[in-house]
């Protein structure tokens, strides 16, 4: 059966939409808990809209809540993401559509395993989009990115203190990025553990800004 993605929305505050900004939380959780930050971003860009689909699947250990995949001990164990890879991209086409915007001007905004998501997805889709914000996330499958079909560009944001995803994954990330002549800005957050905090929102606001005046 095919998989239709769906969540909150918050339209731009001008009548007219030029840009799209796709929040993909993490896992447990759903599209309400990342879809308060549009009013965040609203006034700087007023011609933006803003998506927070819920992921796919009921998550495993929380009925309340989505997930994108199983989680597993390990990142290298990560195997079964076929059907939210497509779904997601179904949905990105369908909001393209719906809003006549241009790929470059559509960005993802992923928290821990919806960074995961908005990394492995924005990175194979057939052209480039706006750019890629991912907090506290990891790469998954990078020993494929030679594969990938674009040079999205990218920035990672990570607390110093997470004890969910390892900090370290942040440099292991840009590493393997970098290889590739992929974009990629990082920001280690001190004193932050596994979440999101104002100095990484002006990050993100100044790293959308910049893409969208290129």
């Amino acid at each position: 059966m095919e998989i239709s993605l769906n969540g909150p929305e918050h339209s731009s505050i001008k009548k007219e939409t030029n840009s799209i900004c796709i929040f993909l939380h993490g896992w447990g959780s759903d599209g309400q808990d990342l879809i308060t930050l549009a009013d965040q971003f609203s006034n700087e860009f007023p011609y933006m809209s803003f998506y927070s689909p819920n992921a796919p699947e009921v998550c495993s250990m929380n009925p309340y809540g989505r997930q994108w995949f199983e989680i597993s001990n390990s990142l290298q164990n990560i195997k079964d993401i076929g059907e939210s890879v497509s779904a997601l991209n179904k949905f990105i086409d369908k909001i393209i559509k719906i809003n006549n915007v241009l790929e470059s001007r559509i960005f993802l905004f992923g928290f821990s395993q919806g960074a995961m998501m908005s990394m492995h997805v924005g990175l194979r889709r057939e052209k480039s989009i706006g750019g890629i914000v991912a907090f506290s996330g990891a790469l998954i499958f990078p020993e494929d990115l030679d594969k990938i079909k674009n040079r999205t560009p990218i920035l990672m944001i990570h607390g110093e203190d997470d004890d969910v995803v390892p900090f370290k994954e942040m440099d292991k990330g840009y590493n393997h990025l970098k290889i590739q002549n992929i974009e990629v800005e990082t920001l280690g957050i001190p004193n932050l553990g596994h979440g999101i905090n104002e100095l990484g929102i002006n990050a993100a606001k100044k790293f959308i800004k910049d893409k969208l005046e290129e």
